[in-house]
C-alpha cells in the first residue's frame, strides 16, 4: 500500500528537471540567443543568452543565464556584466514551454547616471514580450 501511496505522489508531482531540454538553443523574435546548457535535480538551470536586438547595446556579447523550470514554466534572468561590455541593466522572462516553442513576458530595468542637462535620474523599466523557438 505504501508503495502505490510513493508511486501515485510521483506521477502527480510536476517535473522539475528535463534533460531533454539541455542542451539547447532558442531564438527570439528579434534574434537574441538563449543558450540552455545544464539543469540539476531541481531544475535550476544555467546558460548564456546573446543579445541580437537592433538598435541596442551589449550585442554579439555572451552573457550569463540563470534559469529555475518548473515544468512548463520556466523564468530566467540575464544580469548584463561581461568583461567585453556592461550594461546597467537585468532582464527577467516568465513564461511557458510548449514543446519547441517558449511564450515568455520580459521585464528590463536599467540604469545609467542622471543626466545633468533633463535632469532624468537614469532609471528605467520596460516590459513585453518575446517567443522563442527552438533552434537545435
Amino acid at each position: 500500500m505504501r508503495l502505490l501511496a510513493l508511486f501515485l505522489l510521483v506521477l502527480a508531482t510536476p517535473a522539475l528537471a528535463d534533460d531533454a531540454l539541455v542542451p539547447s538553443v532558442w531564438e527570439n523574435q528579434s534574434g537574441s540567443m538563449l543558450y540552455l546548457d545544464t539543469i540539476d535535480s531541481e531544475g535550476r538551470m544555467t546558460g548564456r543568452y546573446i543579445n541580437g536586438a537592433p538598435g541596442y547595446r551589449c550585442q554579439g556579447i555572451e552573457y550569463p543565464v540563470s534559469a529555475q523550470l518548473f515544468d512548463p514554466l520556466i523564468s530566467f534572468r540575464v544580469i548584463w556584466i561581461a568583461e567585453a561590455e556592461t550594461c546597467h541593466t537585468i532582464t527577467s522572462w516568465t513564461g511557458v514551454i510548449d514543446g519547441d516553442v517558449i511564450e515568455t513576458e520580459w521585464s528590463l530595468v536599467r540604469w545609467a547616471p542622471p543626466d545633468s542637462a533633463t535632469g532624468e535620474d537614469g532609471f528605467a523599466r520596460f516590459a513585453g514580450e518575446s517567443r522563442f523557438e527552438r533552434s537545435d
